[in-house]
């Protein structure tokens, strides 16, 4: 797990978690504050095949 550190303020930490997703195979953080998800629980899934997909 890597953590990165806000520009605007040094002492601010976000974790990020960098997954991969099991549908199209790119690779994105997890944590994120988009769409992303665990699909049942256990598949990782980005935004976009979330937002594509998201009917299933």
């Amino acid at each position: 797990m890597m953590i990165v550190q806000n520009k605007n303020n040094e002492n601010s930490k976000k974790k990020v978690k960098i997954e991969t997703c099991y549908l199209c195979g790119i690779e994105f953080d997890i944590n994120a504050d988009d769409a992303s998800h665990y699909h049942n629980g256990e598949y990782p899934m980005c935004s976009y095949c979330s937002e594509a997909y998201g009917f299933y």
